[in-house]
């Protein structure tokens, strides 16, 4: 992140917590809060300029409270909800939170709370609390989960990035291009 003044800063938060769609990464915005915080003397201080709760600013900061392996996840935006953020930093080892944080980069079932909970509180290894809760998924939903390794996994998410679709959906298109492919090449 390039340095911050005091009027980057409010631009940033300005932009970004007023409205839905963000246009940066949760990081970058805890850095601008942590910034202003020292900047102005307080959280109540900065609430104020900005106009919003000293809660939500806290909820915030909390992502700079995280590993550092799961502040990468949130720069990358690959985990981009601050709820989310909530859930993971609830789990007071490092290695939990890691944890979670990659069960929900990696899970097809994006509520986070699911999982952390199978890994705290049942003490079950990640994958096996993501196969505990696919088993427990309603019926007539299918769902597949797929091993990529790490180039393709991060090729899908960036093609789904370009196409500004999430990567679920990229793969759900893909395959029924796939299948349509087939049906058609077995009709000729």
């Amino acid at each position: 992140m390039k340095e911050l003044d005091e009027e980057s800063a409010l631009a940033i938060l300005f932009a970004n917590t007023k409205r839905k769609k963000r246009s940066e990464n949760l990081l970058t915005i805890a850095q601008c809060f942590e910034y202003l915080v020292k900047l102005y003397g307080s959280q109540k201080a900065v609430a104020e300029k900005i106009g919003l709760s000293t809660e939500m600013i806290r909820e915030f900061l909390i992502v700079l409270k995280l590993p550092e392996e799961v502040q990468k996840l949130v720069a990358d935006r690959r985990i981009d909800s601050v709820d989310i953020v909530k859930e993971i930093s609830a789990l007071k080892e490092p290695q939990k939170q890691i944890e979670a944080a990659k069960s929900f980069v990696n899970s097809l079932s994006k509520d986070v709370r699911d999982i952390k909970r199978l890994v705290k509180d049942a003490n079950l290894p990640v994958e096996k609390a993501k196969a505990t809760i696919l088993d427990s998924k309603p019926k007539g939903l299918h769902v597949f989960i797929m091993d990529f390794d790490d180039e393709m996994y991060n090729a899908i998410n960036a093609h789904a990035e370009t196409l500004k679709v999430k990567p679920p959906e990229l793969v759900r298109e893909i395959v029924k291009d796939w299948l349509n492919q087939k049906a058609r090449d077995k009709k000729e």
